[in-house]
């Protein structure tokens, strides 16, 4: 069975935060893809099996917590009755975290640790702050968004305590946008649309184009642009501008003409005269 994402039975949204209460009680598999957050896993009761990415093959239950990286693939397989809690917390929060407190590395029980996945051992700090975040989901407490938020941060703080745990959350942030950009970097020059390359990484476009504004910015079609009219300079040098229009992804050769004017303040043609070594006419 394929599902793009997993239907909780609960879900809260805080402002830091969006938290998922899922109660399989059928045996279940299924593959989904995280999104663009980060994912701390729990168990309440009985036991995970994960695939991450087709790689990395785990179990887990109540003992264990996990972090996994956005836009992984998942397969899922839980053969008994089982109930979990899904921390989603968006990486600005954790970095402000980072950047605020200087946290002392304490615990070292790691069980496994890789660019896309952490699982270690709960401590019984990372339990109390864990049952009190369950104890105020269920309740009808006012206020309890806020009070929410304050224990997600408290949970993220004992996380990071953990030997690997800030290394692999910087490596996930620059890892992600750097596949990003190797991707429109290899792919420029085809007819690539913005809400393709969002839909490739797991994300909405607006979601998208946030996010890669963040780390660039620029937006991607200023990205996309300014990576054609680059590469066309260096073409112009021993190609034609028609050529040189088609090749770095330009469909009218009147547009690419003007973009490039509106760039460079001068033609292609006036470039090629004053810059270029042509083999043709």
């Amino acid at each position: 069975m394929f599902l793009p994402s997993l239907t909780p039975d609960k879900e809260f949204d805080t402002e830091k935060a969006k938290i998922l209460y899922y109660d399989f009680v059928k045996p279940i598999k299924a593959t989904y893809y995280t999104k663009n957050y980060l994912r701390i896993c729990t168990i309440l009761e009985g036991k995970k099996q994960v695939t991450v990415n087709e790689f990395e093959n785990v179990e887990y239950t109540k003992d264990n917590f996990a972090i996994l990286a956005p836009n992984s693939k998942v397969d899922l397989n839980i053969g008994n009755k089982t109930k979990a809690l899904v921390i989603e917390v968006d990486n600005t929060v954790i970095n402000q975290l980072i950047e605020r407190i200087q946290i002392e590395l304490g615990y070292e029980e790691i069980k496994k640790v890789t660019n896309y996945f952490f699982l270690c051992s709960v401590t019984e700090e990372m339990l109390g702050t864990y049952k009190r975040i369950v104890r105020t989901l269920n309740s009808q407490e006012k206020g309890k968004e806020f009070l929410l938020d304050l224990y997600i941060q408290e949970m993220l703080y004992e996380i990071l305590k953990f030997r690997g745990a800030k290394e692999i959350i910087n490596s996930v942030k620059n890892a992600r946008i750097n596949n990003i950009l190797s991707y429109i970097n290899e792919s420029y020059h085809k007819n690539i649309k913005v809400a393709d390359i969002a839909k490739i990484f797991g994300m909405e476009e607006y979601e998208f184009c946030r996010y890669f504004k963040t780390y660039t910015c620029k937006t991607p079609k200023e990205y996309i642009k300014e990576l054609r009219l680059k590469k066309a300079k260096e073409l112009l040098q021993y190609q034609s501008v028609t050529e040189t229009c088609y090749e770095v992804g330009y469909e009218n050769i009147s547009y690419f003409i003007k973009e490039f004017k509106k760039a460079f303040n001068i033609t292609p043609k006036q470039y090629q005269k004053t810059y270029g070594n042509m083999s043709r006419p």
